[in-house]
């Protein structure tokens, strides 16, 4: 007779499957998803064991740290070099929507809902582009063969763009953005020097990562 542990592990690796799937097609495919399991196996075992069901739902809490742990592991395996920038430009992507969680009013009018979603889109946009940059240290050197001389030159003018844009940031938001992504520290050692929690840290970073979106479209 299977335990209620041995039942949230069966689940989990229905969970952890979908999740490797899901980020193996926004990779291009570039890394086999029995791989991206194997990454995100370790995150499922410690799911089970922490999971607190007052706090969150099961799927949405092992999703959640099984995303997190194939991305990192993603990005500290050197064979991986050419997918790793990818998978950091989806994490930075992923947290800024953590962040913003879900707009409960709707937008009065249409020119409210075209703000808003401008507003969404460039903050994704400007994640990425973060993402890009704290993997390769500089969104030029992004490997990729089929690459032409101009889509090279475009990805140095964005870096360019961000880092100045980044130095235009609140002081403590440009902390948070530069040792998180520019220093690869993590955000709760952040938090912990700038005295405030993990989830302030996050809000702080999506203000950050909304104002560089706002920045990047006026230097354009």
């Amino acid at each position: 007779m299977r335990t209620a542990e041995d039942r949230l592990v069966a689940e989990g690796l229905d969970l952890l499957r979908l999740v490797a799937k899901r980020i193996a097609r926004r990779l291009g495919r570039r890394i086999p998803v029995e791989d991206l399991v194997a990454l995100g196996h370790p995150a499922l075992l410690d799911v089970v064991r922490t999971h607190d069901p007052s706090r969150s739902t099961f799927e949405a809490y092992a999703k959640r740290k099984i995303r997190w742990a194939i991305f990192d592991g993603i990005r500290r395996e050197t064979r991986w070099r050419s997918a790793a920038a990818r998978a950091s430009a989806l994490a930075a992507s992923a947290r800024f929507a953590e962040g913003r969680g879900a707009d409960d009013d709707a937008p009065a009018t249409q020119e409210a809902y075209a703000a808003r979603l401008g507003g969404l889109l460039a903050g994704h946009a400007a994640a990425m582009a973060l993402g890009l940059l704290s993997a390769q240290g500089d969104v030029a050197a992004v490997p990729d063969a089929a690459d032409s001389p101009e889509e090279r030159a475009s990805r140095a003018e964005l870096a360019q763009a961000v880092r100045h844009a980044v130095r235009e940031l609140p002081e403590r938001e440009r902390a948070l953005v530069e040792r998180h992504y520019f220093d690869d520290e993590r955000f709760d050692q952040i938090a912990q020097d700038l005295g405030i929690s993990k989830s302030w840290a996050s809000r702080l970073h999506t203000q950050a990562i909304e104002r560089l979106g706002e920045l990047l479209r006026t230097l354009r």
